[in-house]
């Protein structure tokens, strides 16, 4: 159960430290000041933030403005304005303790704890028996897996002061310490100290929904409500309780309710997300455009609207409306993050790019963008970028699950398989009742070859969501590994039956068809589909791949081009298509391909390893050399331009020190490989080192013990240690595998000298 963030604490500001504050303004600060506290005593919420700003605009170093402008964001619900002005009135008023508990309960909220723990403690320097104060810190600490020091705190503050809410805030640390009997007797002891608390009810049920006894969680939300059918908090649970445990349609009056008492345009958008939420996207937009007819909150409207009619298929009149809102308000975040999100729709990546970089220059912390910046840097294969991103965002807020599973699908193919692994727990930990962290980890494991574990987890996810088309696509994966062929059709066809635009289900079958040695009928699978979505940069990409698998490289080509026609951004494709010229011999069209990927990927290392390559197969072996080395320098982990750089050096007996770096470094990253051991093995012959390269040869030869290459080296370097007959049988074993291999003549030279 999460911690209480953000706490309202009982202490308000010191009237006495206002008044200093004011009287040592200037007479318009002061002017603008008193007239935003008179249109607070009305209720003219936006008059009063108006004039609170304009004292601030006079003064900027006013902390009693700041203070009231925080309080009136705060009762409009507009919870990043008033995080950020508590923040600054606290650097301005040091040596008021409310204010810096004030400052540090939001920062909790926004999950900066460490931030939030400092604000405690410059309060606590202050005040050493300030309950509120000592609340935040316990809360800090819980937060920061300190819950040892937040048990501590907490119970020094209910010693100062025995109230509901800190008993609440009791239970709460000792449910994260696992003692769940005591964190129950806590919150029943806050409703028992005060039955009138709203607040204490709402955390009762909050405990006990986490801890899987609904029906209970639901007594106490309605008994909360009961206290206080205007209280906001009880009729926002309750709402968030029907809509997750499937009872959405009971939710409605819930969430009417907290928009009719807030009147906030947050309160106003969550109501349009529970319409969206329940398929009515009709009467989101028809609060959205009641809210939309106040110029405050147009902007935010429209762009909601926008985004609603995206979803709808409207995506040129979506486009129009989102760009109408940037156009006139181009210091919206929510504008750039949202058109980003339909220019990455339309495979249009990297004019999304500068959208989700044009909205984090203007809010560095907005989660939403920095999601979408994630998202687009895996689509333009920038997997490094897209790990940075979404690891940006989990510092921001930590609990953010999307992030999580998307992290740990970058790390899948990054190959960083027990990173993917940790990210994916975490997520499944955080919402057991969401399917998407556990289909990661499933995925994650099947790819470590878990395939019990797998298993398990599937079946689970089968048992709890069996009509999913993305469930029964991973049982289709797990069926494969386990070469059920029958079972992976079955699967990969329900998934398709529950959702007929997957294309993961459809390459399965068609790899199954291929497999079969029933070319026709993958080919009619994936021609049914083209009809269906003729544009569609996975399903071309799909017919490139099957195309050129049934030998037709003409009709792989035409589809490969296709895709990338139709997706500039598709990276896939164009390896694709560099890998048929090389199959056909066509180096020239190959090398462009693989650099056009670079130039599309600065920092992706394989395009420009296939492009190395290409040159050193054509004998350009000082260009190829020369970007072997470009590579390295971005990447010193570069395993096959590594190995490959070190095999040019060795083989002209050139800096074969620097050789023998670089192969130990192909080695570390791919210790198995038998190419790598061979160069390996290679470059200690050519430092006369033959002991040492008998080891990697032997791995090598075990391998792919076909290669006559490997046993003559194997011979070579047995001869040079003076082991005649293992040298001897090396490499007869070489010769008889192939009499004209390139190294051929040597090997018998040097088996006439050994016998």
């Amino acid at each position: 159960m999460p911690v209480l963030f953000p706490h309202k604490p009982s202490t308000l500001v010191g009237a006495v430290v206002l008044a200093l504050a004011v009287s040592g303004c200037s007479r318009n600060a002061q002017s603008y000041l008193e007239r935003g506290d008179e249109y607070l005593k009305t209720g003219d919420l936006a008059a009063a933030v108006l004039e609170y700003r304009n004292a601030i605009e006079k003064e900027p170093t006013l902390g009693a403005a700041r203070v009231k402008l925080a309080e009136v964001y705060e009762r409009q619900g507009n919870g990043a304005g008033a995080l950020a002005e508590y923040v600054r009135a606290a650097d301005l008023l040091p040596n008021d303790a409310a204010v810096q508990v004030k400052a540090g309960f939001w920062l909790g909220g926004a999950a900066r704890f460490d931030e939030a723990k400092q604000r405690a403690d410059r309060a606590l320097r202050l005040q050493p028996k300030n309950a509120d104060a000592l609340v935040l810190r316990a809360n800090a600490l819980a937060s920061l897996k300190d819950l040892d020091g937040a048990l501590e705190q907490m119970q020094q503050a209910l010693s100062l002061d025995p109230r509901s809410q800190f008993r609440s805030n009791l239970g709460v640390i000792e449910a994260a310490r696992g003692n769940l009997a005591e964190a129950e007797a806590a919150f029943r002891q806050a409703v028992l100290s005060d039955p009138k608390s709203v607040a204490a009810q709402v955390a009762l049920g909050q405990f006990l929904w986490g801890a899987g006894r609904a029906q209970e969680a639901e007594a106490a939300f309605k008994a909360a409500v009961q206290l206080d059918a205007s209280n906001p908090l009880p009729n926002r649970w309750l709402a968030a309780y029907y809509l997750r445990t499937n009872r959405g349609a009971e939710a409605e009056p819930y969430f009417r309710k907290v928009t009719e008492l807030l009147g906030t345009a947050d309160a106003t958008v969550a109501l349009a997300d529970y319409y969206l939420s329940m398929s009515r996207p009709d009467d989101a937009r028809k609060v959205l455009e009641k809210l939309g007819e106040n110029p405050q909150y147009w902007p935010l409207s429209r762009v909601r609207v926008a985004d609603i009619l995206h979803t709808q298929g409207k995506k040129a009149e979506a486009l129009a409306a989102v760009d109408e809102v940037v156009g006139k308000h181009p210091t919206l975040v929510g504008g750039h993050t949202v058109r980003g999100r339909m220019l990455l729709a339309a495979n249009r990546a990297d004019e999304a790019r500068t959208e989700a970089q044009a909205a984090l220059k203007l809010d560095p912390r907005s989660v939403e963008s920095l999601f979408l910046l994630g998202q687009v840097e895996e689509k333009r294969q920038d997997l490094a970028a897209a790990a940075t991103a979404y690891t940006d965002l989990l510092k921001i807020n930590p609990r953010a699950s999307a992030a999580q599973v998307r992290l740990a699908l970058v790390q899948m193919q990054r190959n960083d398989l027990s990173a993917a692994m940790q990210m994916a727990e975490q997520a499944a930990t955080a919402q057991p009742d969401n399917l998407q962290p556990r289909l990661v980890l499933a995925r994650a494991l099947l790819a470590r070859g878990e395939v019990d574990r797998s298993t398990t987890i599937t079946q689970q996810l089968l048992r709890d969501a069996p009509n999913s088309a993305v469930v029964q696509n991973q049982a289709g994966m797990l069926a494969l590994a386990r070469n059920d062929v029958a079972s992976a059709r079955a699967a990969f066809g329900k998934a398709l039956q529950a959702n007929p635009a997957l294309v993961e289900p459809l390459s399965g079958l068609v790899s199954l068809d291929l497999q079969a040695r029933q070319p026709q009928a993958a080919r009619a699978r994936v021609e049914q589909r083209l009809t269906q979505a003729p544009r569609d940069p996975l399903v071309l990409l799909l017919a490139g791949r099957t195309w050129g698998a049934t030998g037709d490289a003409a009709g792989a080509e035409q589809y490969l081009r296709r895709a990338i026609e139709a997706d500039p951004s598709n990276l896939e494709a164009y390896g694709q298509l560099g890998q048929l010229y090389l199959a056909q011999r066509k180096m020239d069209q190959a090398l462009g391909e693989f650099e056009q990927m670079a130039t599309k990927q600065p920092k992706a290392v394989a395009p420009r390893t296939m492009a190395a390559m290409i040159l050193q197969s054509q004998g350009k072996d000082d260009e190829a050399r020369r970007r072997y080395e470009q590579i390295v320098g971005m990447d010193p982990r570069a395993a096959v331009a590594s190995n490959n750089l070190a095999w040019m050096y060795a083989s002209r007996g050139e800096q074969l020190d620097r050789a023998l770096q670089l192969a130990q470094a192909a080695k570390a990253e791919a210790p198995d490989e038998p190419e790598v051991n061979d160069t390996l093995a290679y470059v200690y012959i050519q430092k006369q080192l033959p002991a040492l390269a008998i080891e990697p040869l032997k791995l090598a030869v075990d391998k792919v013990p076909s290669r006559p290459a490997f046993h003559y080296r194997l011979g070579l370097a047995y001869a040079q240690t003076g082991n005649k007959d293992a040298a001897r049988k090396s490499l007869q074993q070489a010769l008889q595998l192939q009499t004209d291999f390139p190294q051929a003549e040597d090997a018998r030279k040097l088996l006439a000298t050994l016998n």
